[in-house]
């Protein structure tokens, strides 16, 4: 049977989730359920502020609210945003203001029985087999439903984002399905298989079975009919570590998905340990399974049910180097004489750390399928680790060994940049949702660890997280030695400060080939959101300011925060290291003296909580810590665990990553300098070697 695609959202209600209002037995409390649609595959979730207007005139404020993914949905397709009195039986309504959305409630009395008409139009799963295939991390699963209707769907959920849909009677229904579903690393996962209405919304489930798959073959547990219980899961199993996606993240970050979710004293416990309040942010240590489901261990060193959380996406922007050598994201394994094996990554991202055990910091990580050289290997812990280089240890656990003549990769590439400015981006290709993170200045050499074809273009990965266009990229010969004079350039000669340089503030921004908005100045083009740009000439038309961006290509200034030259104020000294904030561009400069060296766009204090003026050295560093502030009950608390890259330069105010928000470019903050993870990393890293607390910090209004 083929697999149908996921229900496109505009085909449903406009509603993204069903309100029911759902009474106990005599009627004295109403219970507000939220009952998500499934989402398509690539739908992101709906997040925004919401409030519930009950009809007695009660108003709850529930704060950030956000529903599930498509990988998600099966742990948490239903919230409960409210439990409330009813005095006498009183029926109550409720309406969600969720965003710019209004979700009226519908009455929903206890759950019965299925009547007669129901149970004879219930499909049934009359086969269902799943076999892990050998020497992959991969599951073959063989399925058949019957009795299908025209208004009913089958969802089919095999873990780590592996969806497939049955499409209605009619069309598959009846015949044999057989999927491929594809992991990243070993572990415990659940297949469901769910009943779906015509709105995407969940019936029940047809089955569901939980199995353990490992990089070693054989199957995950034995062939299992319909309706037939799994075998229990061990207690409490170790999974692993989980890495942070890049080496400017120690960890992974997460929220809860509702107001009030407990964290307890140990994994798969009863002792609460911390109710949390909106505002609640959460770093993950490890992870572990107990009793069958998946607990994390947060940064406070308790533990959540993984169902009670949701990863967040941090921001992916990036400053401009402005001059100076900036800290290389991803170092080369040094090459060693010996007896060696080979292994493949099989998780998507594994933690490389300068000594056996996690004790150790985080150096560096690894993709999913990257191959390394193991010299030796230690016990730590009961736990092995292979050493993959110099200093460079990973956790056996996410590596598979492979027969010692395998192929090696090609010896690393190199290229230089052949653009007056080349866009680097997160991954290949352009579009919307994937702006610019960085720029490379005519002269630049890369090095060149995979391409990958994307529209009919080449593109080069020349870092982690960091592509950039083919095109534009001349390939050097082993024995080419590098030679500016082969892409002349005015830069070439010197390499100049390329301030004023800018950011996209707004969603996406119009370029026109004039300033000023008229009819007979047309739009010519688009820039997204934290998109560089080149700010050439600035001008002002009816009151406001246009930048040139390009030749006949100009944008409203109003949306651009500008990073602009700032001459050392005679507190600091000629040679010492400081960083520039702007209030009113909200942008960052970091100098060497007299010498602009880098620029980021900041996220500064608001109104009711400015960001401090003035002359200030850098009092304390640390990797990462908890700040916290405000208060759940009069609003504007929040709770942040292991904020990286902290510079506390007056008091409590400090230059920091916030990994929690992508708003960058206007005030959001408490008082602090928000940066973007990769932003507050360079300025960490850079500024170490500026004196025992460095960098002094200048902030000011233009």
């Amino acid at each position: 049977m083929a697999a149908a695609k996921a229900q496109d959202p505009a085909d449903r209600a406009k509603a993204p989730a069903r309100l029911l209002a759902i009474s106990d037995a005599d009627a004295s409390v109403i219970r507000f359920v939220l009952h998500f649609a499934a989402p398509a595959d690539d739908e992101a979730p709906l997040l925004a502020p919401a409030r519930l207007e009950v009809s007695d005139g009660r108003e709850l404020e529930l704060g950030m609210l956000s529903g599930p993914t498509a990988e998600t949905w099966t742990s948490a397709r239903e919230l409960e945003v409210a439990t409330l009195d009813a005095p006498g039986g009183q029926a109550l309504a409720a309406t969600l203001v969720w965003g710019v959305r209004q979700i009226v409630s519908e009455s929903y009395p206890p759950r019965g029985e299925p009547g007669e008409d129901q149970a004879q139009r219930r499909p049934t799963v009359t086969l269902l087999r799943a076999r892990s295939l050998n020497e992959q991390l991969a599951l073959a699963v063989e399925l058949e439903v019957e009795a299908l209707g025209a208004e009913q769907r089958v969802r089919v959920d095999g873990g780590a984002g592996n969806v497939h849909w049955l499409a209605p009677a009619g069309q598959d229904a009846g015949r044999k399905l057989e999927l491929t579903f594809c992991y990243t690393k070993p572990g415990p996962y659940t297949l469901s298989v769910d009943l779906l209405d015509q709105d995407g919304y969940w019936v029940e489930t047809l089955h569901a079975q939980t199995f353990e798959l490992s990089s070693l073959a054989g199957d995950p547990s034995p062939a299992t009919a319909a309706g037939e219980p799994s075998a229990p899961a061990v207690a409490l199993e170790e999974v692993g570590e989980p890495s942070a996606s890049t080496p400017w993240l120690p960890f992974r970050y997460a929220r809860p998905l509702w107001a009030w979710a407990r964290t307890y004293t140990r994994a798969g416990g009863t002792v609460v340990s911390r109710y949390l309040a909106l505002g609640t942010y959460l770093a993950v240590r490890q992870e572990v399974m107990a009793g069958g489901q998946l607990w994390y261990q947060t940064g406070s060193y308790d533990w959540i049910p993984a169902s009670s959380v949701a990863f967040l996406t941090p921001s992916e922007l990036r400053g401009v180097q402005l001059n100076g050598d900036r800290p290389d994201p991803e170092p080369e394994p040094e090459p060693e004489p010996g007896p060696t094996r080979k292994g493949v990554v099989t998780a998507n991202a594994l933690n490389v750390r300068s000594g056996p055990g996690v004790q150790n910091p985080v150096v560096d990580h690894l993709r999913y399928g990257a191959q390394v050289t193991i010299y030796e290997e230690a016990v730590v812990s009961g736990a092995t680790w292979y050493r993959i280089g110099a200093n460079r240890w990973v956790h056996s656990g996410w590596i598979r060994l492979i027969e010692a003549d395998f192929a090696s990769p090609p010896a690393l590439r190199r290229g230089l940049v052949i653009a007056d400015v080349l866009n680097v981006r997160a991954r290949p290709g352009v579009g919307p949702d994937n702006p610019p993170v960085d720029r490379l200045l005519r002269g630049a050499q890369v090095h060149i660890y995979e391409e990958a074809l994307v529209g009919g273009a080449i593109w080069y990965r020349i870092g982690v997280n960091r592509w950039v266009h083919g095109s534009w990229i001349q390939l050097l010969a082993d024995d080419d030695e590098l030679q500016l004079a082969i892409c002349p350039s005015p830069a070439a000669d010197a390499v100049q400060p390329a301030l004023p340089v800018g950011w996209v503030v707004s969603s996406s921004l119009k370029v026109r080939a004039q300033p000023g908005v008229s009819a007979d100045n047309p739009v010519v083009g688009e820039v997204f959101h934290n998109q560089a740009l080149n700010i050439l000439e600035t001008r002002t038309v009816a009151g406001q300011r246009w930048y040139r961006i390009g030749p006949d290509r100009w944008v409203l200034g109003s949306n651009v925060g500008v990073a602009r030259f700032r001459a050392r104020p005679s507190a600091i000294k000629a040679g010492e290291l400081w960083v520039g904030v702007n209030l009113r561009e909200q942008t960052v400069v970091a100098y060497e003296g007299d010498q602009p060296v880098y620029a980021a766009l900041a996220a500064t204090g608001m109104s009711r909580t400015p960001t401090v003026q003035g002359i200030f050295r850098t009092w304390w560093r640390l990797v990462s810590r908890k700040m916290s502030g405000g208060s759940a009950a009069t609003g504007g608390y929040y709770y942040l665990e292991e904020v990286p890259w902290t510079l506390y330069f007056y008091s409590g105010y400090a230059l920091h990553a916030a990994y929690w928000h992508d708003a960058f470019g206007r005030p959001r903050s408490h008082g602090c300098v928000n940066l973007s993870p990769y932003d507050a990393w360079w300025i960490f890293k850079w500024s170490e070697a500026g004196g025992p607390k460095s960098p002094a910090v200048y902030v000011y209004w233009e």
